[in-house]
């Protein structure tokens, strides 16, 4: 509900901004912007970057190309009972996520709000790290890991605005509705027992996965970007 009232009082004192007289971007010009966006997630410990830029043929349509890096890492400690053994459990998992879209712009003021679509293409993978344990008790020679790979496809419709504030210096929020669909490939599951004298490694196949998702995207972002 904050996110709503947040772009709502952005609209509203854009809109106010805009009753002033202002000239076109494009009269200065302008072909590029590059900008960044970010979620106020600050205690989310996931590191999301966030570029895109926007390639301006003329005052109202503009091709665009954005580059997404998600990376998550966690990390815990599994105790010896009665010991003072120590293993762990990390997870890590890393995306990047590619757009290509097309943006119309309605007009040319320092409010400029638009329309657009995009494809979204991916590349990911999520890794499993276990040292001297199962995962669920510690178990001081037995390692393991897994590792799957998984790719990404979809399209996506949305719209937004941006408010240039100083001289092609803009803020602005986006929001719309995207369809996703993940592939995970094949992977491995690898198991390492240091005490068997018969199979101390045996690695096993992970099967592949699908899945689709249909949502809202984008609801709270801030934008944040420079025409030049």
């Amino acid at each position: 509900m904050k996110n709503y009232i947040i772009i709502l009082i952005l609209l509203v004192v854009s809109n106010a901004f805009y009753s002033q007289k202002d000239s076109s971007i494009n009269e200065k010009n302008v072909k590029t912007a590059l900008e960044t966006q970010f979620y106020p997630r600050l205690n989310s410990g996931v590191f999301e970057p966030n570029i895109k830029a926007r390639f301006i043929f003329s005052d109202h349509h503009v091709l665009r190309s954005n580059l997404m890096f998600n990376y998550a890492n966690s990390k815990r400690e599994i105790l010896e009972s009665n010991g003072n053994g120590v293993g762990s459990v990390e997870n890590v998992s890393q995306n990047l996520l590619m757009s290509l879209g097309y943006e119309y712009v309605f007009n040319v003021h320092k409010l400029r709000p638009y329309l657009g679509v995009e494809l979204l293409l991916g590349v990911g993978k999520d890794e499993v790290y276990g040292s001297r344990t199962d995962s669920i008790i510690f178990v001081s020679d037995f390692n393991y890991s897994s590792k799957v790979a998984s790719n990404n496809i979809g399209i996506g419709v949305f719209s937004g605005f941006d408010f240039v504030i100083y001289d092609g210096l803009y803020i602005g929020t986006e929001f719309g509705f995207q369809f996703l669909s993940t592939k995970f490939s094949r992977g491995e599951f690898k198991q390492m027992d240091a005490s068997s004298t018969t199979a101390p490694e045996i690695v096993t196949a992970i099967p592949e996965n699908k899945n689709s998702v249909f949502g809202s995207s984008g609801i709270g972002v801030i934008r944040v970007g420079w025409f030049f």
